[in-house]
């Protein structure tokens, strides 16, 4: 049985070859994180206009996640999942968005989105400079 500072540093690992061959295929981010309850990878501080190339969804893919979430500077997140879904899709949250609105913005109709929630298709504003 590994020890726990060999388990730690199999991880590390592991983090450092997802992100260089992430950065090998041109996704610009700052940071990495996953999520074991829905087997999700995310990737932060991505630009607004930047959605995954083929490329970057087969590594994540091959790397063994089932969804990728991408968080852009301009408080939208693009999910990418199962089936169809790898085309990805746009949403913003309020908690994320901070403007007093409560309603979840979705830049297009999602099929598998639940109709229950406080929804409304928004397209996203056009990028800050800063956030750019």
């Amino acid at each position: 049985m590994k020890k726990l500072n060999e388990r730690l540093f199999d991880g590390s690992a592991a983090e450092s070859e997802i992100e260089d061959c992430l950065s090998d295929a041109g996704v610009l981010f700052e940071k990495i994180g996953w999520d074991y309850y829905d087997n999700s990878l995310e990737l932060y501080e991505v630009q607004p206009d930047y959605r995954l190339s083929d490329e970057a969804k087969k590594i994540i893919q091959d790397a063994g996640f089932s969804i990728c979430y991408v968080n852009h500077t301009d408080k939208w997140e693009t999910h990418y999942g199962s089936g169809n879904e790898w085309k990805g899709w746009r949403v913003s949250y309020p908690h994320k968005r901070d403007d007093g609105d409560t309603t979840i913005w979705l830049e297009e109709p999602v099929a598998s989105w639940p109709t229950t929630f406080n929804t409304t298709i928004k397209p996203p504003r056009p990028a800050k400079k800063e956030e750019r």
